[in-house]
């Protein structure tokens, strides 16, 4: 029985920092709101009505 919980230890020990990891490096990072095709593609146009 003791076998068993020392088992499940090891895993949470290791296996949640390790899910933690691949989590933090897999998430997709949010684009900012003037960095987006549409928000350059409107300040390009703005700068051509500009000229």
């Amino acid at each position: 029985m003791s076998g068993g919980w020392i088992t499940l230890g090891w895993v949470i020990v290791l296996g949640l920092p390790l899910a933690v990891v691949v989590t933090v490096i897999c998430w997709p990072a949010r684009i900012p709101k003037d960095r987006t095709v549409r928000a350059i593609r409107q300040r390009v146009e703005d700068e051509d009505r500009s000229q």
